[in-house]
């Protein structure tokens, strides 16, 4: 599932209105270690955007893991492609070049973990699922 954070940044109406609460939304998502390609929208716009992804079947409904014995052997979704960040708290040996604070904790809360990332494969298969 895509992170979805919330920024409040504080503008004046020019500003508001030259669309510089982008900016200052943008900037604040970088110092949390987001990085591009990222959306940044107003509450005005959000029903708007919602509609479109729904529209354009942009979002995946339903992802597949197949984690048997603890060990991830595949990953599908629906829709689209979707990147997935599979990781462990328990396993946070300094040595590993793959741990370190990753922004995988709830609303974007950087947690300690090893971390892998893995792109989902589509399964049109799946799709019948949502219907």
């Amino acid at each position: 599932m895509a992170d979805m954070p919330i920024f409040t940044v504080n503008a004046t109406e020019e500003e508001y209105n030259l669309g510089v609460h982008y900016d200052k939304a943008e900037a604040l998502a970088a110092d949390e270690g987001y990085e591009q390609p990222f959306l940044c929208y107003d509450a005005s716009e959000q029903s708007a955007l919602v509609a479109a992804v729904k529209e354009l079947d942009l979002a995946a409904q339903v992802v597949a893991i197949d984690v048997t014995d603890g060990l991830i052997h595949s990953v599908r979704c629906d829709a689209g492609e979707i990147k997935v960040i599979c990781y462990d708290e328990s396993d946070t040996d300094e040595a590993s070049a793959a741990v370190a604070d990753h922004p995988v904790g709830e609303n974007g809360k950087r947690v300690r973990c090893w971390a892998h990332s893995q792109t989902a494969d589509v399964d049109p298969g799946l799709k019948s699922v949502r219907d």
